[in-house]
């Protein structure tokens, strides 16, 4: 792991299985950030589909490094994310997921504060409908906040 200067260097790290259709609206959002990561760091999770068309098509818009775990499972992957990422601040995200353009940047800026910070985390909202029990739990909690 190493900085630039003052700056502090960002890693997002990403699993994926089978879904490379869903991760280039992922790529679009990451590549939106107004703090730009250092590098992606995806692991494919041994999927039986291939990436190359979706990895190609954003290598000139965002620093991607890819690479397989054939070990099934998130722990193996994200681990395998741990072991690839090369910078100080290691941020992780879903494949599905459509971070907000300031996502990054306000994720960051709690390490520059405080030197001994060691994990930070954020809101995360769901958009699709309620559906499934938990849905309609979320959408209900939500709303009795926010009245």
């Amino acid at each position: 792991m190493m900085a630039s200067g003052n700056k502090l260097t960002v890693s997002v790290a990403v699993v994926t299985k089978d879904r490379p259709e869903v991760i280039a609206r992922l790529f679009d959002a990451l590549a939106a950030q107004s703090l730009a990561p250092d590098e992606v760091v995806v692991v494919d999770n041994d999927s039986s589909v291939s990436y190359a068309t979706v990895f190609d098509a954003y290598r000139d818009r965002l620093p991607l490094r890819t690479f397989v775990e054939t070990t099934p499972g998130i722990p193996a992957a994200r681990n395998r994310c741990i072991r690839e990422a090369r910078y100080e601040i290691l941020a992780f995200t879903d494949d599905d997921c459509v971070p907000e353009p300031s996502w990054l940047e306000l994720l960051v800026e709690p390490f520059y504060r405080d030197p001994n910070i060691g994990a930070v985390g954020g809101r995360t909202t769901f958009f699709k409908s309620a559906g499934t029990f938990v849905e309609q739990y979320y959408w209900a909690d939500r709303e009795a906040v926010e009245q």
